[in-house]
């Protein structure tokens, strides 16, 4: 995996957060329906980078120990980490005319839509401020493609990927481009919240 993702626990399992990928000294953990982000796993290995927010309400670098006792089989892995992409706040949204740069151009693909609780900061594809979305409006992800539903950045995993956000004033879907992209990101606000009430970016988890 070359990019991050932002998954959310969709098991019943308390799972512990370690320092390490030692497993010897536990941080945090992460509860049932927390959202949580995964950073690139390059080879194999048996942690799972993760960044979480922990009990003093820090976003905190850990480990998840993927192949421990509780993880009794594939199906409850991969679970736990579902992407939020599989719990948009609405699915197969049609997208046909989109603005940009004041103009209006025809899209017609269908996407994932995840909403707002608190304006976040939204970013080209190298990370470069490109605007806000307001609370109460929602970001747009392209469907069928793995990167646009689950995906994040690599260095900041918790900085979700999207294609469109809609603007406060006219609930117009503007395109987020910049550095030679049709993409940008958009920051989660894992930092304010990890469960399915307090993170800023929600859908139906």
């Amino acid at each position: 995996m070359s990019y991050g993702q932002l998954c959310v626990n969709k098991t019943n399992l308390t799972v512990p957060v370690w320092e390490n990928d030692d497993f010897k000294k536990q941080i945090g953990v992460i509860y049932p329906r927390e959202v949580y982000a995964v950073y690139p796993m390059y080879g194999e290995g048996l942690g799972l980078p993760i960044l979480f927010l922990n009990s003093r309400g820090r976003l905190t670098n850990g480990y998840i120990q993927m192949y421990a006792d509780y993880f009794d089989d594939i199906d409850v892995f991969n679970a736990f980490c579902s992407g939020v992409g599989d719990y948009p706040y609405e699915d197969s949204v049609f997208i046909s005319f989109y603005l940009l740069d004041g103009k209006e151009y025809y899209d017609g693909n269908f996407y994932i839509t995840f909403k707002f609780r608190r304006r976040e900061n939204v970013y080209t594809a190298a990370g470069t401020y490109w605007g806000r979305v307001a609370a109460g409006m929602r970001v747009a992800c392209k469907a069928d493609e793995d990167f646009f539903r689950n995906g994040s950045g690599q260095n900041n995993p918790h900085w979700k990927a999207i294609n469109y956000v809609e603007r406060s004033t006219d609930r117009a879907w503007i395109k987020v481009t910049g550095d030679g992209k049709d993409y940008g990101f958009v920051d989660s606000g894992l930092d304010h919240g990890s469960g399915p009430s307090t993170i800023s970016m929600y859908g139906s988890w």
